[in-house]
């Protein structure tokens, strides 16, 4: 708050002095100054309670929508995959020899069809999946915390196209993992590398871009009612694919990309 010191009426700017002669042009001046003052001030106090008003009657979402584009490497070529986020449901698209292969979680099922063909399949996922989404902070790009729940460690810290990041890794039987993530409070990952000791391979992943805020519904994290679906139970699919290959591709998650594990 602004404290002007007290003037006294003969002395305030738009008062005229006594003893002086207020011309024509001064008294014009003053005109324009007072209309000024009734134009600009006026309004803009009037403005302030209507202001406040509104910014706490404004709802702003507790958990916000995300958007990230990864680009991978391996031994098998490469892949650019776009991720959709937003409270527990989870949207991705990858193109994959012409043909656009999108998953989506949402809620108790996990959905993976070819954009092409509109066919793919549903698995119901597994409950303690189900509950299991309310503690993270986003629906994907959670490899610290995973990393973080197998014994990963932070080891150093680096710069990364102009930014600094904190290194984790982790080494047991399987081989050796190693996530790179912001500084900040969101611990976004930003780089991913995955050895695995068994085939002697190295994955790579990035993350090339990250935004919040998108202006995303529920209605986005639900396929197209045209889309032919194979359901299964997620046991039934796990047994499916150790007996076979799987049923259809599913782009690699962040899950699977760390742990190899199965839909959840």
């Amino acid at each position: 708050m602004r404290i002007r010191p007290r003037q006294s009426r003969t002395n305030h700017p738009l008062a005229p002095q006594r003893g002086a002669r207020t011309t024509a042009r001064g008294r014009s001046r003053v005109r324009v100054l007072a209309r000024m003052l009734i134009c600009f001030a006026l309004p803009a106090l009037a403005a302030q309670p209507a202001a406040a008003e509104k910014d706490e009657n404004v709802e702003k979402p507790a958990i916000p929508s995300w958007y990230a584009e990864t680009f991978s490497r391996s031994d098998t070529g490469l892949n650019v995959t776009h991720l959709w986020g937003l409270k527990s449901r989870f949207r991705a698209e990858t193109v994959i020899r012409g043909h656009r292969l999108v998953t989506i979680v949402s809620g108790d099922t996990y959905y993976t069809y070819d954009a092409l063909t509109m066919a793919g399949i549903a698995i119901r996922r597994a409950p303690a999946a189900v509950a299991e989404d309310s503690r993270n902070p986003r629906p994907f790009g959670n490899e610290l915390q995973i990393l973080i729940e197998d014994g990963g460690e932070k080891i150093r810290e680096e710069a990364i196209a102009g930014r600094r990041a904190d290194v984790y890794q982790v080494t047991d039987d399987n081989g050796r993992r190693m996530v790179w993530v912001t500084q900040d409070d969101r611990r976004l990952p930003i780089r991913i590398e995955i050895f695995a000791r068994k085939s002697g391979s190295t994955r790579y992943k990035e993350y090339v871009d990250w935004v919040v805020g998108l202006p995303l519904t529920d209605a986005f994290f639900e396929p197209p009612a045209d889309v032919r679906f194979d359901r299964f139970e997620l046991d039934e699919y796990t047994a499916k694919t150790v007996e076979r290959d799987p049923v259809v591709a599913i782009p690699i998650l962040y899950g699977e990309l760390l742990h190899g594990r199965a839909p959840r």
